[in-house]
Protein backbone atom coordinates (compact mmCIF):
# COMPACT_ATOMS: atom_id res chain seq x y z
CA UNK A 1 0.00 0.00 0.00
CA UNK A 2 0.95 3.19 -1.26
CA UNK A 3 2.02 6.00 1.78
CA UNK A 4 -0.31 8.09 2.90
CA UNK A 5 0.07 12.20 2.96
CA UNK A 6 -0.51 13.46 6.64
CA UNK A 7 -4.05 14.91 5.85
CA UNK A 8 -5.21 11.18 4.70
CA UNK A 9 -3.45 9.76 7.29
CA UNK A 10 -5.39 11.90 9.88
CA UNK A 11 -9.18 10.97 7.74
CA UNK A 12 -8.08 7.42 8.11
CA UNK A 13 -7.44 7.91 11.95
CA UNK A 14 -10.78 9.89 12.29
CA UNK A 15 -12.85 7.03 10.67
CA UNK A 16 -11.17 4.69 12.88
CA UNK A 17 -12.09 6.36 16.14
CA UNK A 18 -15.52 6.86 14.85
CA UNK A 19 -16.15 3.44 14.44
CA UNK A 20 -14.60 2.69 17.94
CA UNK A 21 -16.97 5.60 19.58
CA UNK A 22 -20.13 4.31 17.70
CA UNK A 23 -18.89 1.15 18.19
CA UNK A 24 -19.88 2.14 21.87
CA UNK A 25 -22.78 3.48 21.58
CA UNK A 26 -24.14 0.21 20.07
CA UNK A 27 -22.77 -1.43 23.06
CA UNK A 28 -25.19 1.02 25.71
CA UNK A 29 -27.62 0.12 22.97
CA UNK A 30 -27.71 -3.37 23.04
CA UNK A 31 -26.61 -4.18 26.91
CA UNK A 32 -28.63 -1.34 28.90
CA UNK A 33 -31.56 0.37 26.60
CA UNK A 34 -33.30 -2.95 25.67
CA UNK A 35 -33.24 -4.79 28.33
CA UNK A 36 -34.00 -1.98 30.53
CA UNK A 37 -36.85 -1.24 27.91
CA UNK A 38 -37.83 -5.42 28.42
CA UNK A 39 -38.36 -4.82 32.13
CA UNK A 40 -41.26 -3.30 31.29
CA UNK A 41 -42.78 -6.11 29.61
CA UNK A 42 -44.20 -9.06 30.95
CA UNK A 43 -41.10 -11.36 30.01
CA UNK A 44 -38.23 -9.62 30.21
CA UNK A 45 -35.37 -10.67 29.21
CA UNK A 46 -33.04 -10.22 32.13
CA UNK A 47 -33.93 -10.33 35.58
CA UNK A 48 -33.27 -6.75 37.79
CA UNK A 49 -29.79 -8.23 39.05
CA UNK A 50 -28.95 -9.31 35.87
CA UNK A 51 -29.73 -6.42 34.30
CA UNK A 52 -27.40 -4.52 36.82
CA UNK A 53 -24.15 -6.60 35.95
CA UNK A 54 -25.02 -6.80 32.18
CA UNK A 55 -25.18 -3.12 32.41
CA UNK A 56 -22.85 -2.05 34.44
CA UNK A 57 -20.60 -4.09 31.93
CA UNK A 58 -21.70 -2.50 29.17
CA UNK A 59 -21.10 1.04 30.55
CA UNK A 60 -17.78 0.45 31.42
CA UNK A 61 -16.63 -0.93 28.32
CA UNK A 62 -18.44 1.58 26.09
CA UNK A 63 -16.45 3.75 28.05
CA UNK A 64 -13.21 2.27 27.83
CA UNK A 65 -13.72 2.40 23.73
CA UNK A 66 -14.77 5.79 23.80
CA UNK A 67 -11.43 6.13 25.73
CA UNK A 68 -9.71 4.74 22.92
CA UNK A 69 -11.15 6.22 20.19
CA UNK A 70 -9.63 9.95 21.87
CA UNK A 71 -6.36 8.44 22.40
CA UNK A 72 -6.34 7.79 18.88
CA UNK A 73 -7.21 11.30 18.37
CA UNK A 74 -4.67 12.69 20.19
CA UNK A 75 -1.89 11.36 17.28
CA UNK A 76 -3.28 13.73 14.63
CA UNK A 77 -1.23 15.71 13.49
Amino acid sequence: MADLSQTAQNEVTKLTAGFVSNLGVGIIAAGVFAPALSLLSERPLLIKSDFLIVGCGCVVLSGILHLLARSALRSLR
